[in-house]
C-alpha cells in the first residue's frame, strides 16, 4: 500500500518514498516543513514487514493523532491519520482502497543487538541496543559527538519486523562494510558501519543465545553478596541499599518509582563516592610499560556488564528503585567502573533527579583524567547538565562555561557559541544580558 501526506492548508499532496521519506525543515528533506520547525521531524520507510513513521525530534509541537511523537517512537500510518508539525497539519491519504494490515503491536521482538562504537580518539563504547539509536550532533541523539564530520542527524539504527536496519538521515551516505548506504540497508551480525568519524561494529545474537536471567525483586534483588574483602580504596563494599523503613516496595502506590526513597538512597551513595579517591594506573618503564600503554589505549573504556544490562532493563520497565539497588551494590564493589557510573547517571536523568546526576559524571571524568585520556562525551554532558542545574543554582553556569573551555582545549574545536549561550542563560537568570566580550 502506498501513502501520501496532504497539507491541509495548501492542499499539496506528496507521496511517501518507500526507501526514505524525510520530513522537516532541512534542505534535503523530502517533505519540507515551515521555516523554524525542527531540522528533521520524522522518517517514513516501507520495510518488508510494513510501513513505519519514526520520530526524530523532541519538539512538543510535533503530534501524531493528537499524541506527542517522541524521538525514535514509531507509528504505523493509516489513512486519515493526522500529523501536526507546529502550525502545519498533514493527513495521511491513499491513492486507492486500503487493505487490512496487521496491527503494529504484532511487530516481533528483534534479536539482541550490541553496538561497539569506536570514537575518533580510539576509545570504544559497547551498547546493548534496547531501543532504536539515533546518531548525530544534536542533543536529542543517543550517540552524540561534537564533530563537524558528523551531521546534525546522521543515522538511525532501528528495528522493524524482527530485523535491524541502518538508515542514512543526511546528505552524505553512511557506510556498511565499506559500501555506501544512501537510504537504508538491513544490518547483519558482524557488519561494520561508518557513520561520519564513528566506526560501529554490530553484533546480533541469535535466538539460541540464552538471555541473562533478571534478578528477583525480593531479598536484595537476588544478587549474591559480594565477598567481604576490602575495596581497593579502603573499607568494605556495602551489600545492601538502605531504603527508608517505611518503604515496603520499590515503587509507590501508583506502581511508579518511589522518588523520595530513591533520592535518599542516591544521596547516601553520593556521599560514599565523594570519599573514594581515583588513582592513576601504575606506570612501568621499558618495553613492558610501552606494551601496557598500548593495551590500555586499546582497551574498551565503556563496556556493558551484566549489572548495567539488568539495571537498564529494570529502568525501562519502570522499576527504577530496583535498578538503583543493582547499581548501588555493583558500584560499591567496583567503584572504578565507568560503565556502572554512566548507567547510574542515565537512571537519575530518566526519573528527573538532576541534582544527583553530577556526581557519577564527575567520577567518570576523574577516571578518564587518571588514564590520561579526557573523555569528550563526559565533558560535554557535564557542561549541558551544569547549564540545566544553573536554573536553580546560578553558580553551576560557571562550571558549565569551564567545561566548554576544557572541551575546546581537548578537541581543538571552538565552543564559543555554547559558552555565549551559557552566559546568556546566566544573565537571564540574574535579570540581565551580558555578551561574551568579543
Amino acid at each position: 500500500m502506498d501513502y501520501h501526506l496532504q497539507n491541509l492548508r495548501t492542499g499539496e499532496t506528496v507521496p511517501l518514498i518507500p526507501q526514505r521519506t524525510l520530513i522537516g525543515s532541512a534542505d534535503h528533506a523530502t517533505i519540507r516543513t515551515a521555516e523554524g520547525s525542527p531540522y528533521l521531524v520524522a522518517i517514513a520507510v516501507r520495510y518488508p514487514s510494513g510501513w513505519a513513521i519514526t520520530g526524530l525530534t523532541d519538539d512538543p509541537g510535533v503530534m501524531y493523532n493528537r499524541q506527542p511523537l517522541r524521538v525514535t517512537q514509531r507509528v504505523t500510518p493509516r489513512k486519515g491519520d493526522l500529523f501536526v508539525i507546529g502550525e502545519e497539519r498533514f493527513t495521511v491519504v491513499t491513492p486507492r482502497a486500503e487493505p487490512a494490515a496487521p496491527a503494529f503491536e504484532d511487530d516481533p521482538t528483534p534479536p539482541p543487538c550490541f553496538a561497539y562504537i569506536r570514537n575518533p580518539d580510539g576509545l570504544e563504547e559497547c551498547r546493548a541496543v534496547d531501543h532504536d539509536l539515533l546518531f548525530g550532533r544534536l542533543e536529542v541523539c543517543h550517540v552524540q559527538l561534537a564533530d563537524s564530520r558528523l551531521s546534525r542527524l546522521s543515522a538511525l539504527l532501528a528495528t522493524h519486523g524482527g530485523e535491524w536496519y541502518i538508515h542514512s538521515l543526511s546528505k552524505k551516505p553512511v557506510g556498511r562494510n565499506r559500501k555506501p548506504v544512501l537510504h537504508l540497508a538491513r544490518v547483519e551480525n558482524g557488519d561494520e558501519l561508518q557513520i561520519g568519524p564513528l566506526v560501529v561494529r554490530v553484533e546480533i545474537r541469535t535466538s539460541e543465545v540464552e538471555e541473562m536471567e533478571m534478578p528477583d525483586s525480593s531479598d536484595s534483588m537476588g544478587w549474591p553478596d559480594p565477598p567481604d574483602v576490602p575495596s581497593r580504596h579502603g573499607g568494605l563494599p556495602s551489600t545492601k541499599t538502605d531504603f527508608p523503613e517505611s518503604t515496603d516496595a520499590p515503587g509507590d502506590a501508583s506502581g511508579g518509582p518511589n522518588l523520595a526513597a530513591l533520592e535518599l538512597a542516591g544521596q547516601q551513595l553520593e556521599q560514599w563516592m565523594k570519599s573514594q579517591h581515583v588513582t592513576p594506573p601504575p606506570q612501568e618503564g621499558g618495553l613492558r610499560g610501552w606494551l601496557g600503554a598500548q593495551r590500555d589505549r586499546l582497551r574498551r573504556f565503556w563496556f556493558d556488564t551484566p549489572e548495567t544490562t539488568a539495571a537498564r532493563s529494570l529502568r525501562t520497565g519502570g522499576r527504577a528503585n530496583e535498578a538503583f539497588a543493582v547499581l548501588d551494590r555493583a558500584i560499591r564493589a567496583r567503584p572504578d567502573s565507568p560503565e556502572l557510573l554512566r548507567e547510574l547517571y542515565r537512571l537519575y536523568e530518566a526519573v528527573g533527579l538532576l541534582d544527583l546526576c553530577y556526581r557519577p559524571l564527575r567520577q567518570i571524568e576523574k577516571m578518564s583524567e587518571a588514564r590520561g585520556k579526557p573523555d569528550t562525551w563526559v565533558l560535554e554532558t557535564l557542561a549541558r547538565l551544569c547549564e540545566r542545574l544553573g536554573k536553580e543554582r546560578p553558580t553551576m553556569f560557571d562550571r558549565a562555561i569551564a567545561y566548554w573551555n576544557k572541551l575546546e582545549t581537548v578537541t581543538g574545536t571552538s565552543y564559543s557559541r555554547e559558552r555565549t549561550a551559557a552566559m546568556a542563560r546566566r544573565a537571564l537568570r540574574d535579570g540581565g544580558y551580558v555578551g561574551d566580550g568579543t
